[in-house]
């Protein structure tokens, strides 16, 4: 009858314990200073904010995927972005959507043909603003 082997076969390693443990803190010091941002969901949209401090970055960004791939750009690269061009994007995009609206009213109530008219052309005016809009924010 064979005997199989039972011996541990596997060379015991040496670790140099303080060394280990120096890496360790120089690995945490390191994502402790990185910031990490995360989407919450609010009543107009989607904020953008700094975890660690709760500070907005972004607010109000209209679409989820939109903050999503922002969150992850941000997310993954090291360097420093500003909120403010993007910012600016989603501000220009609910102020012209908050217009299209008044003009659809004013169209609906009015009887005077020179505010219907008047309101149909600012509100396609500010449809195409919305769609920049849009249009500058999926570059983010």
């Amino acid at each position: 009858m064979n005997k199989l082997a039972t011996k541990y076969t596997h060379k015991k390693r040496n670790f140099n314990k303080k060394e280990i443990a120096s890496k360790l803190d120089r690995l945490a010091e390191k994502v402790a200073k990185r910031k990490v941002y995360t989407v919450q969901k609010t009543q107009d949209g989607y904020n953008i904010i700094n975890y660690s401090t709760k500070e907005i970055f972004v607010r109000d960004i209209p679409f989820l995927n939109i903050a999503q791939s922002y969150t992850n750009t941000l997310n993954s690269d090291s360097d420093v972005y500003s909120s403010m061009n993007m910012q600016k994007h989603v501000d220009v995009y609910h102020k012209h959507l908050t217009d299209v609206l008044f003009y659809k009213h004013t169209i609906r109530n009015s009887k005077d043909i020179d505010k219907v008219f008047t309101a149909g052309v600012r509100m396609a005016d500010s449809l195409l603003f919305i769609q920049e809009a849009k249009r500058h924010l999926a570059y983010f």
